[in-house]
């Protein structure tokens, strides 16, 4: 997904559409706004002070999931959420496709000083995966169940449509993370009692483009083996779904410089049920590494 000089593609876009709107001093908390390389607008939320971790969400909610990881991850680096395009207060595109996901993560990536950290989550982590072959400037890559083999979902997907024609989202997002994703039941249940479900509610269309793009994804283990950064790849030991375990499997046996950490007893998002574990593995693997 390079393009011939991709990475400075980014640099006039950037350097153009990097606005600051609020926040001010070291360690606030500020939004900014940064325009990709199509011109759609995304925005970046950040706080600390140091290095760069910039955190991209999956693919539904926006960046506010992040938010109650903030305190664990400012006292050492400078925590960037960013929503992705269609989501939060990010802008969204005529034309819609995974290369976009990655020049948005790396547009936001060459807004930053110095090297970046960059932690992506499910489709997020796909969208950062890409980027990392958009630029040069992400110093390590945090991945935490991307589905880069994904087999297609056309029957459940357009169910889900129809369920939301007929006004139940909550039904169409459930299918989506039983029934795609793999989450239990119980895990489900638990996700409804978090402050991040009405976002999920309201950006579950997006779902339903992001898994269809993801469906013409194929992964090139030959590719994987040309990218030098550094990765930590991340896993919930109770993770049911196949895909999702090839995908990371597919991943750790590509990639030249990755190693897996495994949750014991978790699944699709440790970062929710075990916040300070999950917090001290991804800081051990970018500062202490």
């Amino acid at each position: 997904m390079r393009e011939p000089g991709g990475r400075l593609l980014f640099l006039g876009a950037v350097a153009l559409g990097a606005a600051l709107i609020s926040g001010t001093g070291a360690g606030a908390e500020s939004v900014v706004t940064v325009a990709s390389k199509d011109g759609t607008p995304i925005s970046v939320e950040c706080i600390g002070s140091g290095p760069t971790l910039l955190l991209v969400h999956g693919g539904t909610g926006d960046r506010t999931r992040w938010t109650p990881l903030f305190p664990l991850f400012a006292p050492s680096v400078t925590a960037c959420a960013m929503d992705r395009r269609g989501h939060g207060t990010s802008g969204d595109g005529r034309e819609y496709s995974l290369q976009k996901e990655a020049e948005d993560v790396a547009a936001v990536v060459e807004s930053r000083p110095g090297k970046v950290f960059v932690l992506g989550h499910s489709f997020g982590g796909v969208a950062s995966l890409e980027a990392a072959f958009l630029t040069d400037k992400i110093a390590k890559l945090i991945l935490y169940e991307p589905p880069v083999r994904n087999p297609g979902n056309a029957a459940i997907l357009d169910r889900m449509e129809k369920l939301i024609a007929a006004g139940d989202r909550e039904a169409a997002l459930v299918a989506f993370f039983g029934e795609i994703v793999m989450i239990s039941p119980s895990e489900i249940a638990l996700m409804k009692t978090r402050p991040s479900w009405p976002g999920l509610l309201a950006s579950v269309e997006s779902s339903i483009r992001q898994d269809r793009a993801l469906s013409a994804y194929r992964f090139d283990a030959a590719r994987m083996r040309t990218l030098q950064t550094p990765v930590l790849l991340l896993m919930g030991g109770n993770t049911a779904s196949p895909q999702l375990k090839l995908a990371v499997d597919s991943l750790k046996q590509s990639l030249p410089h990755a190693e897996l950490t495994v949750f014991p007893h978790q699944e699709h998002n440790a970062m929710d049920s075990i916040p300070r574990e999950f917090a001290d593995k991804v800081l051990q693997f970018i500062v202490g590494g």
